[in-house]
Formats: structure tokens, C-alpha cells, sequence
């Protein structure tokens, strides 16, 4: 008699933890990291702005003509390579490394800006202080690190 009190109070226990159980791993399978599709072909991640698309988005503001989007993505190969190599310098510090990316940027900023005409300079600095403002606003709230990372402890 006592064995079936059992069984039958183990029954519903039993389903009882198996739904407690199921509501706490269906949000944890939910959450699990998966990698985000391969973008297109020519592009990166990031959105408009990044190297990828930066030809077509200055093509559309700047309507640039045939040869000069040659150049723009002649520029653009040199600088993804440019960046390549620092990133898999291993014996360059976090700093140096920073320091040579943003060289690179510049360098292919300053070269993009060589190929324009003047109207297209003008807007082409427009949109390059527009971004700026942009990034500054992004850090202010929060967005990119303001301030360095505190010491480690010794």
C-alpha cells in the first residue's frame, strides 16, 4: 500500500520537474552563440561606412565616375592588406598596433581625398566630420571606452 502512495506521488513530481527543468535550459539553448551569416561577397561586417561598402555609399554622395571608383577600391585592397599584416604582427603592443591601424586609415582617407574634385572634397569632408560626430556621440554615451582600463592588482 505504502509502495503505491509512492508511485503515485512520484508521478507527478517527476513531471513536475521535468517542466521546472525544461523552463530554465529552453532560454539557455535560446541564447546560444550562432555565427551570423558570411556577408556578401566584397563586403564586411559592420555597416555602412566600413570598407566594404564605403565605395558604393561615396559612388551614390560623391557621384564618382568610373575611374575614380577603380582607384577608391584599388585604395581600399592596399589599406585591407595594410591592416592584415598589422593585425598578425604578434610583437607589436596593443598601442602600437592601434597607432599603425589608424596611420593606415588616414593614409587611405588622405589618399581617397587626392582622387576627388573640389566639390567632391567638399562633401567628402563633410561626411568624414558627420562620422566623427557620430563616433564622439557613440563614445559619450557609452558606447567605446572613455577613460583606461584600471590597473591590475599585485
Amino acid at each position: 500500500m505504502t509502495m503505491t502512495m509512492f508511485r503515485k506521488a512520484g508521478v507527478p513530481g517527476a513531471i513536475l520537474a521535468l517542466c521546472t527543468l525544461t523552463l530554465y535550459v529552453a532560454p539557455m539553448m535560446a541564447q546560444q552563440d550562432t555565427a551570423p551569416p558570411p556577408p556578401p561577397a566584397g563586403q564586411m561586417r559592420g555597416g555602412p561606412g566600413h570598407r566594404g561598402d564605403m565605395v558604393e555609399m561615396l559612388t551614390k554622395k560623391l557621384n564618382l565616375t568610373p575611374d575614380q571608383v577603380t582607384q577608391v577600391k584599388a585604395i581600399n585592397a592596399d589599406a585591407m592588406t595594410q591592416a592584415k599584416a598589422v593585425r598578425e604582427d604578434s610583437s607589436l603592443s596593443q598601442a602600437d598596433m592601434r597607432s599603425k591601424m589608424m596611420d593606415i586609415h588616414k593614409t587611405s582617407q588622405d589618399k581617397i581625398r587626392g582622387i576627388l574634385t573640389d566639390e567632391q572634397k567638399t562633401k567628402y569632408d563633410a561626411m568624414q566630420a558627420e562620422m566623427k560626430a557620430k563616433r564622439e556621440e557613440r563614445r559619450q554615451q557609452g558606447g567605446g571606452e572613455t577613460t583606461p582600463p584600471p590597473a591590475p592588482p599585485q
